[in-house]
């Protein structure tokens, strides 16, 4: 029996709930509810520690923490722009007029030496030659007759040598006629003199040896009466 039971009472064999505790209702939090993803599991109660996703581990670039299945590699570096040329100074006046005289020279050499070149390939020809009398003696005694060759070349600049050939005489020593670039006829001339009484016809003869070998030749008469 027990010691608060009193002689008479029925007996009560249920237990006694123990007493109330009065801070278990003072300030005491409500229960908080974490709702988390589909796979997750809600736990109530204030012993339930709050539900959350599952977080992957975090990957490290570049002393940078980023998250997530999908995390795409760093950007590549944007690049350099070239830094800009430095302006140029002009160059001074003499400088410049230094490059032109040698520029003109340089040409000037060029032309020269072509000219030369072309000269060489394309040298001197003569194309025909004739031989005239522009004054015959006639009936005068004692007389110097005048024969003039002309020779026509093609233009070129070169040198024709050549002699003149007497009918009463030795042939002369060869003799030179320089001709310029773009001329295209010299002439030559001889001198015959013609002295005494009597009468006589002659031949003159032009013998070019170069740089063409050409004959051309005239008659030359004389008549002198005395008395």
């Amino acid at each position: 029996m027990s010691a608060a039971q009193r002689p008479g009472e029925p007996v009560d064999d249920r237990a006694m709930r123990p007493p109330a505790d009065p801070w278990a209702t003072i300030d005491r939090p409500a229960e908080t509810v974490y709702l988390g993803g589909p796979d997750t599991t809600v736990h109530l109660g204030p012993a339930a520690p709050a539900a959350h996703p599952p977080q992957p581990n975090p990957t490290v670039f570049d002393d940078e923490f980023r998250f997530g299945p999908g995390v795409p590699a760093a950007p590549p570096a944007a690049p350099g722009w070239p830094a800009a040329a430095p302006a140029k100074r002009p160059r001074p006046l003499w400088r410049r007029l230094v490059s032109i005289l040698s520029s003109l020279l340089t040409l000037a050499l060029v032309v020269i030496v072509g000219l030369y070149l072309w000269e060489r390939l394309s040298p001197l020809v003569v194309e025909s030659a004739t031989v005239a009398v522009p004054r015959p003696a006639g009936n005068r005694c004692d007389v110097t007759v005048e024969v003039v060759g002309t020779v026509h070349t093609n233009g070129k600049r070169g040198t024709i040598r050549y002699q003149w050939l007497r009918s009463n005489a030795s042939p002369s020593t060869v003799l030179t006629e320089q001709v310029g670039s773009g001329q295209r006829t010299a002439t030559i001339t001889l001198k015959w003199t013609f002295n005494g009484v009597g009468t006589t016809a002659e031949t003159a003869t032009l013998n070019i040896t170069e740089p063409t070998p050409m004959e051309a030749q005239t008659a030359v008469a004389y008549h002198c009466r005395r008395g």
